[in-house]
């Protein structure tokens, strides 16, 4: 697979476990003082600089050995930019930085904004962080699943989707599909009750859920956990409690969003 393509399809992935620990964890992997700070910044301060189109600048953020890579690599406008998480190595001066970055997949079926977590290098010199690009042909290519490293006797970048993550989403029906709900539609007695839809993420990487529960007086929508886990689950409780005084319209939609990949989900309550 061409590195370009490898990117391709990684944008509509998340990040590996294997990117390291985020910052957060255990007491003893926390960075300094200021380190953490410092290299947000910078990150932030290199994808506005892309997402304004300010590639020449952005090169100045580049480590010196990484500036050819840089222009000749293709480049991306982004809508926008939120840091994800953070990790750090060899004593905190290489860190990798997962950005979850808005910008536009052509898919077969068209277009599709999407939220790409995508993975960048970052290395201390001078006091400063600068932007790692490895060397595809000797070190590998930065995706969002780490750095991929050239398969041996092909000389291509490995790849990262066999065995168990089975077939790449190539359109939006098939990314949709790797966030299961058990039924699309409940129904519940108009004098009052409970349902539960279960919530399956089969992506390689967390994933968040939000809800937007319908303005029906007496609807209520609770889910646990929020942040699904790979190959984990979340339960959406739909409870309702009769207000025979209070206006029923007889179904309302509850809406789930799942980020950083933009999928809208809807399950249908149906009151009878």
């Amino acid at each position: 697979m061409k590195p370009r393509a490898l990117l391709l399809y990684g944008l509509v992935l998340f990040s590996s476990a294997a990117c390291g620990q985020a910052v957060g964890g255990a007491g003893f992997n926390r960075p300094p003082a200021g380190v953490d700070e410092a290299l947000r910044a910078r990150v932030l301060e290199f994808y506005k600089l892309e997402m304004a189109g300010r590639f020449r600048q952005a090169e100045g953020l580049i480590c010196e050995d990484s500036k050819d890579r840089y222009y000749d690599a293709e480049k991306r406008r982004w809508s926008s930019v939120e840091i994800v998480q953070t990790s750090y190595e060899a004593d905190f001066t290489k860190a990798r930085a997962t950005a979850a970055l808005g910008t536009v997949l052509g898919t077969m079926s068209g277009p599709m904004a999407v939220k790409a977590p995508i993975t960048s290098l970052w290395r201390l010199e001078k006091g400063l962080w600068c932007r790692y690009i490895p060397d595809v042909s000797q070190e590998g290519v930065a995706t969002p699943f780490g750095v991929m490293k050239p398969a041996p006797d092909t000389g291509a970048p490995a790849n990262p989707f066999a065995g168990a993550m089975g077939a790449i989403p190539t359109n939006e029906k098939q990314l949709e599909a790797m966030v299961k709900l058990s039924r699309h539609q409940v129904s519940i007695p108009a004098s009052g009750g409970s349902e539960t839809v279960e919530i399956f993420n089969g992506m390689p990487g967390n994933v968040e859920i939000k809800v937007t529960c319908p303005g029906v007086i007496g609807l209520e929508c609770e889910l646990a956990p929020k942040e699904v886990p790979k190959d984990g689950k979340a339960s959406l409780v739909l409870k309702f409690t009769a207000h025979p005084d209070k206006f029923r319209p007889p179904m309302a939609d509850v809406r789930l969003l799942v980020e950083p990949i933009g999928v809208a989900k809807t399950v249908r309550v149906q009151f009878q």
